[in-house]
């Protein structure tokens, strides 16, 4: 486990934060959804926080250059890491976020719209990449009718064998939706560029073509609480659950 904590602090995490959030453009907000509360602090600010409990030493937040509120709120906040801004001049989608952030060198990804208060999932995905430099992501279970909603994996225990984004429904073959939280290699790295076009790129694109690529994708199966906050509904029933919490 020593060595596991010394591999973690020696990666950087990445967290995109470049999308357009369509899904609140309705609502008028006049704010980056990363920046709506939740329990007293944005959403952003519980994504660092996760990063810096976990161990990380730095993270990247992939801006668009539109987002100046959010570049503001991160240069002049005191955080709980150091942070780099970097930006991604068109919204790409997060796969092409990350191709922006590679040094070449494995990174953790951390979507910001899931918030989570645990970090065990980051020690698990580690030690499994430590083994044989195998690229992680987490997976958590959903009801098998709404698999079209995610990118689903299918599992023989830790291993990925396949990787499906939004699959129709009534297709999937399994339940394991993926979760925002990602170990990325130079295999991902390879097979975003090779799906790199001018539309958006999945990040699931890049964990689809390093599954044949040895050693292949190792997966953790997430089972804490989780405030969704992608949506405006979701981000509602988040916050009053949040709200009833005491939260470190």
């Amino acid at each position: 486990m020593a060595d596991t904590a010394t591999k973690l602090l020696a990666l950087k995490v990445v967290v995109p934060a470049a999308g357009l959030g369509t899904r609140f453009a309705s609502l008028n907000l006049g704010i980056p959804k990363e920046l709506l509360p939740l329990g007293g602090k944005p959403v952003i600010a519980h994504a660092l926080a996760e990063a810096a409990r976990a161990g990380f030493e730095a993270a990247m937040v992939v801006l668009s250059p539109a987002k100046r509120q959010l570049q503001q709120y991160i240069k002049e906040s005191d955080l709980p890491l150091p942070v780099e801004i970097v930006i991604q001049k068109q919204a790409r989608g997060i796969g092409d976020a990350v191709l922006e952030s590679w040094e070449g060198q494995p990174v953790a990804v951390l979507l910001p719209d899931d918030v989570v208060l645990s970090t065990d999932h980051w020690s698990d995905l580690i030690e499994l990449h430590a083994k044989d430099g195998a690229a992680a992501l987490c997976v958590r279970p959903v009801p098998i009718d709404q698999t079209s909603r995610f990118g689903i994996a299918e599992c023989a225990g830790s291993r990925v064998i396949d990787l499906i984004e939004k699959p129709p429904p009534g297709t999937s073959r399994s339940n394991l939706a993926i979760f925002g939280r990602y170990v990325v290699t130079d295999a991902v790295i390879s097979g975003l560029r090779a799906s790199r076009s001018e539309q958006e790129l999945e990040l699931t694109a890049g964990f689809a073509e390093a599954i044949s690529a040895p050693p292949g994708v190792r997966a953790v199966h997430f089972g804490g609480e989780i405030y969704d906050c992608g949506t405006p509904a979701t981000y509602a029933e988040s916050a009053s659950r949040f709200a009833t919490i005491n939260p470190d």
